[in-house]
């Protein structure tokens, strides 16, 4: 047996078990995996995902159903859709998020920034400083994700050691929520709003 850690620095595999020699260990592992926990094998608990629905990647009926809620702040919002998602092991694990708030949409950017709390928020103060030009999005709030009040998550604090390899290119976990600008097309809500995007289309020709 051996267990594998991927974080957006990289992958940390550890020595082997045998689980015929070793079985109290290998006990100990599974019994983490099924009775911990959910970060235990590394969920967000700030992020909860309705069981009912196992749509949430795909999206399927995001205008009707709720998917799950995501804090950000002193703020719940309700999870609509996922609208980008990131796939790769190593960088910034970017997740993005439709998602409601008191009757209004929002886009919520959940990713990991290289560096630590005192140089990640290079975008957020961009868009404080183009607020309010045209065809960028608006800056609504922000936030440090943090594993336990005080301790801010990024990937340094899961590595038992830090290599001369690896320093430096631990990331942060960071939240940004802002107003979106528009949908796909194919996403209408009316008849009318489809027409009006055609028209729009056509005048621009």
């Amino acid at each position: 047996l051996r267990v594998h850690v991927h974080d957006h620095s990289g992958g940390i595999v550890t020595p082997e078990i045998n689980i015929h020699e070793n079985p109290d260990a290998f006990k100990r592992v599974m019994a983490c995996i099924v009775f911990g926990r959910r970060d235990c094998i590394g969920f967000d608990l700030t992020i909860t995902i309705n069981p009912k629905m196992t749509s949430l990647l795909s999206g399927a009926f995001w205008a009707r159903n709720i998917k799950g809620q995501i804090a950000i702040n002193e703020n719940i919002y309700n999870l609509l859709k996922v609208i980008f998602c990131n796939q790769g092991l190593v960088g910034r694990g970017t997740v993005c998020y439709l998602a409601r708030r008191d009757g209004e949409e929002f886009i919520i950017k959940d990713h990991w920034v290289k560096g630590d709390k005192s140089v990640v928020l290079n975008e957020v103060e961009m868009l404080k400083a183009l607020k309010d030009i045209p065809g960028v999005p608006q800056y609504v709030e922000h936030c440090l994700v943090e594993v336990e009040p005080g301790k801010v998550d990024d990937t340094q604090m899961y590595h038992q050691k830090i290599y001369n390899s690896t320093q430096g290119v631990y990331h942060t976990h960071v939240r940004l929520v802002l107003k979106p600008r528009a949908r796909p097309l194919h996403e209408f809500r009316t008849r009318k709003e489809l027409v009006k995007a055609l028209r729009d289309i056509v005048l621009s020709k």
